[in-house]
C-alpha cells in the first residue's frame, strides 16, 4: 500500500473512530451525572442509575430490529443516518424538562446502538487489506475506549462548569460534526441487492454464529461481574485509599486500549486461536485477582492486567462471527453487541447477589472465572467443531474435480497474496 493509500485509510479509520466516540460517550455520560441528575431532576440516584439500565436493555432488543429493518440501506449513508438519530436523541436528553422525558432521549439514542457498531465494524473491515481485518475492527473498539478514558471525565467536568445538560448537548454537536465527515470521507460501497431480512437470519443456522454469540454473554458476564464492582475491589478489599482510585482507574483505562491493541494484532494472524488463548487467559487473570485480592499493590497490578485481558478478547471475537457469517455479518454483529449487553446485565446482577447474599465482595472475581470458563468452553467446543468440519471438508474435496479446483485457488490466493505483500 502506498503512503497515500495508507493516509487515506487513516484518516477513514480516524473519522469512524471518532464517530463511535461519539456514541460511546452518550451511553457512558450518565454514569459521571447521577448526582447532577439526581439533584436537578429531584429524583434518587438509584433512580437516576435506571439511565443505565434503560439504556442497555435498548440495545439488546432494539439493535437486532433496527439492523433488521436498514439491511438494504448503503452502509456509508445508514452510518450518516443512525449518528442523526443519535443526534436528536442527545438534544431531547439535553431539553428534557422530566426525568420521563430524560429515559426518552435515553431511549431513542440507545436505539441505533448495536446496528452503528455493527456497521462500523463491517465497514472498517472492508476497507482493511487483507490479513489486516483484525486491526482495523480493533481500531473501531478504541473509540469507546477512549469514550471511557476521556468522555466520561470531561463530561463530568462540563457538568461541573455548565451543566449537565451541556455534557448531552456537545455530544449531540460532535456527532453532528462525525456525521457530515462520515458522508464526506467514508467511500460507498453500492447498492445492496441481495440484501434481505431473511438472508441477515439465515446465518443463525451456523453453529459457528450461535456459538460465538452465546460465549459473548457468559465472557461479558465475567467482565463485568468484576467491572461493576471494581471500586470497592480497590478500596475495600484491597485497601487503596480513595486518593488513589483515579490513578488506578485510569491505569485501568489506558490497559484497555493497549489490550484491544494487542486483541486486534493477534486476530490478524488467526481469530480462533486468539479467542481460544485469550478467553482462558481471562479465566485464570480473574482467579489470580481472587488470590491477590487483599494486597493494595497486587489488587492494581490485577486490575490492570484483567482490563488488558477482557479488552484483547473483544475483537477476536468480532473478526469471529464476522469470519462465521461473511455473507451477512451486520446483523450477526449486532446480536453479538446485544449479547455483550446482556452478559453486562447479567454479571452486574450476579455480582451485586454475591455481595447481597453475604459472600463478600472479593467473591465477585471467583464469580467472574466461573462465567468466563463457561465461555472459554463454549468457544474451545465451537473452534473445535470448525476445525474439525474444515478437515473433513477439505479431505472429501481433495479427490474429486471440484476439490481440485478449490485447492488452486486456495493457492492462487495465497501466492497472490504473498505477492501483493
Amino acid at each position: 500500500m502506498t503512503d497515500g493509500k495508507s493516509l487515506l485509510m487513516q484518516s477513514r479509520m480516524a473519522v469512524l473512530i471518532l464517530a463511535i466516540f461519539c456514541v460511546g460517550a452518550a451511553e457512558l455520560a450518565p454514569s459521571g451525572l447521577l448526582s447532577a441528575l439526581s439533584d436537578d431532576l429531584s429524583v434518587t440516584i438509584p433512580t437516576a442509575g435506571l439511565l443505565v439500565t434503560v439504556y442497555a436493555l435498548t440495545v439488546v432488543v432494539g439493535g437486532p430490529v433496527v439492523t433488521t429493518i436498514t439491511t438494504r440501506i448503503r452502509r456509508k449513508y445508514l452510518l450518516v443516518l443512525l449518528l442523526l438519530v443519535s443526534v436528536a436523541g442527545n438534544i431531547v436528553s439535553s431539553l428534557a424538562p422530566t426525568f420521563a422525558l430524560l429515559v426518552v432521549g435515553r431511549m431513542i439514542t440507545a436505539l441505533i446502538h448495536g446496528t452503528f457498531l455493527a456497521v462500523c465494524v463491517v465497514t472498517a473491515g472492508s476497507m482493511a487489506t487483507r490479513g489486516r481485518e483484525g486491526s482495523a475492527v480493533a481500531s473501531t473498539q478504541l473509540g469507546i475506549n477512549l469514550a471511557t478514558v476521556l468522555g466520561v471525565p470531561l463530561g463530568a467536568l462540563l457538568a461541573q462548569q455548565l451543566s449537565w445538560r451541556a455534557t448531552f448537548a456537545s455530544v449531540a454537536a460532535l456527532a453532528l460534526v462525525a456525521a457530515v465527515l462520515v458522508l464526506v470521507t467514508i467511500p460507498d460501497d453500492g447498492a445492496h441487492a441481495d440484501a434481505s431480512p431473511a438472508r441477515e437470519l439465515r446465518v443463525f443456522k451456523s453453529r459457528q454464529v450461535i456459538g460465538t454469540v452465546l460465549s459473548t454473554v457468559l465472557c461479558a458476564a465475567g467482565m463485568f461481574t468484576i467491572i461493576t464492582f471494581m471500586v470497592p475491589l480497590l478500596t475495600v478489599v484491597g485497601g487503596l485509599p480513595s486518593a488513589w482510585v483515579p490513578a488506578a482507574l485510569l491505569a485501568y483505562g489506558l490497559g484497555s486500549i493497549a489490550g484491544n491493541m494487542l486483541g486486534g494484532r493477534l486476530a490478524n494472524r488467526s481469530a480462533d486461536a486468539t479467542v481460544l488463548c485469550l478467553s482462558w487467559a481471562l479465566v485464570a487473570v480473574c482467579l489470580l485477582y481472587w488470590v491477590v485480592a487483599p494486597s493494595m499493590l497486587g489488587n492494581a497490578v490485577f486490575l490492570t492486567v484483567l482490563s488488558i485481558s477482557t479488552f484483547a478478547l473483544i475483537p477476536g471475537l468480532q473478526v469471529k462471527i464476522l469470519n462465521a457469517a461473511a455473507d451477512a455479518p451486520t446483523l450477526s454483529l449486532t446480536i453479538n453487541m446485544s449479547a455483550f449487553a446482556l452478559g453486562a446485565a447479567l454479571g452486574s446482577w450476579a455480582g451485586g447477589q454475591i455481595i447481597d447474599h453475604g459472600f463478600g465482595t472479593r467473591a465477585v472475581t471467583l464469580v467472574a472465572a466461573i462465567f468466563t470458563a463457561g465461555g472459554a468452553l463454549l468457544i474451545t467446543h465451537t473452534v473445535y467443531k470448525g476445525r474439525t468440519r474444515k478437515l473433513i471438508s477439505n479431505n472429501s474435496g481433495q479427490g474429486s474435480p471440484q476439490g481440485a479446483a478449490r485447492l488452486i485457488t486456495l493457492h492462487d490466493r495465497v501466492t497472490g497474496s504473498r505477492r501483493s505483500g
